[in-house]
C-alpha cells in the first residue's frame, strides 16, 4: 500500500486528508497549435459521449488539455472568476443565478440539488480558467459549458433584445470566441437502448436515469434535450461558432477522423 494511502487512513481519524497537488497546466512551456481554443463534445445523455471521448483521448492528448485536468487545477487554485473583467463577470453571474433557479426549482432531495449546483459552478469555473489563463494547449472537453449551461445561455440570448446594451451582446460574443462544438447524436430509440443497458449494468448510479424515472419520462427528457441542443446550435451559428455534427451510430474510426479534421480546421481558422 502506498505511503499516502497509509497516512490518509491515519489522518482521517482526525479529520485530515492528504491530496496530490494537481499538475500546474501553466508550467508547460511547449505551446501547441490548439492554444487558446476550446472544443466541446455535446449531445444527449446516453448517446455514448463518454465512450467516444475516451476513444479520442489517446490521439488528442499531445495537443490538448482535457476537462478533468483543467477542473482539478482550477479547483485547487481557488475561484477563477477573479480573472474576469467586469462585464464578463456580470455575464457569468447571470448564468449562475439562472442555473441556481433552474436547479432548485426542480424535483429531488436538497442534498442532490446542492451537489448538482456545486458541479455546475466547478464546470464554469474550469471554463473561465482555461480561457483566461495562459495555457500551452487548448481545451478539448466532453460536455463543457455549451452542454451544461445550454438552458441558461438560451435564456440569456433571448434577453438580448433591442433595448439591451451593446456590451451585453459583446460579453456573449467573447464567451463564444475561439470555441467550437461537436454534436454527437443518435435516434432516440438508440439512446433509450443505451440507457437501459447502462441501468442494467449499474442500477441506481448517478447517471442511471431509469432508476429515477420511467421510460416515458426519460424519452420526454431526451426529446427536450434534443430540442434544446437544436436551439443552442442555432444560437452558436449566429455567433460564428464552428460546429461538427456526428452520427453516433456510425463507425468510431470514421467519426474519429472527422473530429481530427475538424480540430485541425478550427485551429487553422483561429490562427489565420
Amino acid at each position: 500500500m502506498q505511503l499516502t494511502s497509509l497516512l490518509n487512513k491515519l489522518l482521517l481519524t482526525n479529520g485530515v486528508q492528504l491530496s496530490k497537488v494537481p499538475k500546474d497546466l501553466t508550467a508547460d512551456k511547449r505551446q501547441r497549435p490548439s492554444v487558446g481554443h476550446v472544443v466541446e463534445l455535446i449531445g444527449p445523455s446516453g448517446v455514448g459521449k463518454t465512450y467516444f471521448y475516451n476513444y479520442l483521448r489517446p490521439v488528442l492528448e499531445e495537443g490538448w488539455f482535457f476537462r478533468n485536468e483543467v477542473k482539478k487545477i482550477s479547483n485547487y487554485k481557488g475561484s477563477s472568476f477573479s480573472l474576469l473583467q467586469e462585464q464578463d463577470a456580470l455575464f457569468i453571474e447571470a448564468l449562475l443565478k439562472k442555473k441556481h433557479e433552474n436547479v432548485f426549482s426542480g424535483k429531488g432531495a436538497l442534498q442532490r440539488k446542492v451537489s448538482l449546483y456545486d458541479f455546475f459552478i466547478r464546470e464554469i469555473s474550469a471554463d473561465v480558467y482555461s480561457r483566461h489563463t495562459k495555457l500551452a494547449r487548448g481545451l478539448f472537453s466532453d460536455e463543457g459549458v455549451t452542454h451544461n449551461f445550454s438552458r441558461e445561455v438560451l435564456w440569456y440570448h433571448e434577453q438580448l433584445n433591442e433595448g439591451v446594451e451593446k456590451n451585453q451582446h459583446d460579453a456573449l460574443q467573447r464567451f463564444f470566441d475561439n470555441r467550437s462544438v461537436i454534436l454527437y447524436d443518435a435516434p432516440t430509440a438508440q439512446i433509450i437502448k443505451n440507457l437501459k443497458k447502462r441501468s442494467s449494468q449499474k442500477p441506481g448510479a448517478a447517471n442511471d436515469w431509469f432508476h429515477y424515472a420511467g421510460e416515458q419520462e426519460v424519452t420526454e427528457f431526451i426529446e427536450r434535450s434534443k430540442t434544446s441542443k437544436r436551439k443552442m446550435l442555432s444560437v452558436l451559428q449566429q455567433y460564428g461558432v464552428d460546429i461538427l455534427a456526428l452520427d453516433a451510430t456510425m463507425d468510431l474510426d470514421s467519426n474519429k477522423e472527422k473530429v481530427l479534421e475538424f480540430c485541425s480546421s478550427v485551429i487553422s481558422v483561429n490562427k489565420g
